[in-house]
C-alpha cells in the first residue's frame, strides 16, 4: 500500500513539474506584424527559449509606398526583470549610404529579408524578449522648374529641368519575441519535493526488497520444516506399524505357548490314568 502511494505521489509531482518545466514542451514558430510609417515588417521567432539558448529571428520587410528611400532600419533586443531593462544586442537590418547628391539610394527601397541570432543569458529570469524597431526614411520628391521664369528660353516641353526635395522621417515600433522559460521558485520547490519523494520511494523499495527476501527465506525454512515433519510422520507410522506387528507377534507366540502347554498337560493327565 505504501509503495502504491509513493508511486502515485511521484507521478503527480512529475506531472506538475512538466507543467512548470520548459524542457517538456517544444517551441513553435510565431509571427508578429510590425507596422512602421514607411515599412511593414513580419517578425518570425520561436515561441519560447531556455536560458543559454540561441534564438533565431527572421525579418521580412516591404515598403508601404513606391517612393521610399530607406536610410536605416535597426532593431534592439531587450529583456526585462525585477532589476530593470537589459539590452542583449542590436542589428542594422538595412543601411543605404547617401550618394553625392545627398539622397539615399538611387532607386526606391524594395522588399527585403534578413535573419539574426540572439543569445539568451544563462541567468535570465522568466520573462519575454522584446524588440524595438527604428526606421529613418527619406522621401525624394522631384520638382520641375520652368526656364521661362528665369528668363532663359527652353524648347518644348516647357518643363525641361527638375531638382529633388528631401523629406526625412523616423518611426519606432515594439514587438514581442521569444518567452524565456526559466525556472521559477515554484518549479524549484516541486523539484525539491520530487527529489525527496524519489529518495523516500527508493528507501521504501529497499525495505520492501529486504522484506521480500526475508519472506522468501522464511518460506524456504517452512518448506524445509514441512518436509522434515513429513519425514518424521512417516518414520512414526513405520514405528507404530512395527510396534503393533511385534505386539501381535508376541501375543501370538504367548498364546501358542499357553496352548501347547495345556495340550501337554492334557496328554500327561491321560497317560497317568
Amino acid at each position: 500500500m505504501k509503495s502504491v502511494l509513493a508511486f502515485l505521489v511521484t507521478g503527480t509531482i512529475l506531472l506538475l513539474v512538466s507543467m512548470f518545466n520548459p524542457a517538456f514542451a517544444q517551441p513553435t514558430q510565431l509571427s508578429y506584424l510590425v507596422n512602421l510609417n514607411s515599412f511593414t515588417l513580419r517578425v518570425t521567432y520561436p515561441s519560447e527559449a531556455m536560458p543559454g539558448d540561441t534564438v533565431t529571428v527572421i525579418i521580412q520587410g516591404s515598403p508601404n509606398s513606391n517612393s521610399v528611400y530607406l536610410q536605416s532600419l535597426t532593431v534592439i533586443i531587450y529583456y526585462a526583470d525585477a532589476t530593470g531593462l537589459h539590452q542583449l544586442g542590436n542589428q542594422n537590418l538595412v543601411s543605404n549610404p547617401a550618394n553625392g547628391y545627398g539622397y539615399y539610394g538611387s532607386y526606391p527601397t524594395g522588399s527585403f529579408s534578413k535573419s539574426f541570432t540572439v543569445n539568451v543569458p544563462q541567468n535570465a529570469s522568466r520573462t519575454s524578449l522584446i524588440a524595438i524597431f527604428s526606421e529613418t526614411v527619406q522621401f525624394n520628391n522631384y520638382y520641375y522648374y520652368n526656364y521661362w521664369s528665369f528668363g532663359y528660353p527652353c524648347a518644348d516641353p516647357v518643363f525641361c529641368g527638375y531638382y529633388p526635395s528631401y523629406i526625412t522621417t523616423t518611426d519606432d515600433a515594439i514587438a514581442p519575441l521569444s518567452y524565456i522559460k526559466a525556472t521559477t521558485p515554484e518549479y524549484l520547490t516541486l523539484q525539491q519535493q520530487m527529489n525527496q519523494t524519489q529518495a523516500q520511494n527508493k528507501q521504501l523499495q529497499t525495505t520492501i526488497s529486504q522484506q521480500t527476501t526475508m519472506i522468501n527465506q522464511l518460506n524456504q525454512q517452512l518448506t524445509s520444516a514441512n518436509a522434515t515433519t513429513q519425514t518424521y510422520q512417516m518414520i512414526l507410522v513405520v514405528f507404530v506399524i512395527t510396534a503393533v506387528a511385534l505386539a501381535v507377534f508376541n501375543l501370538y507366540q504367548s498364546r501358542s505357548k499357553e496352548k501347547m502347554q495345556k495340550t501337554n498337560e492334557t496328554k500327561t493327565a491321560k497317560s497317568e490314568q
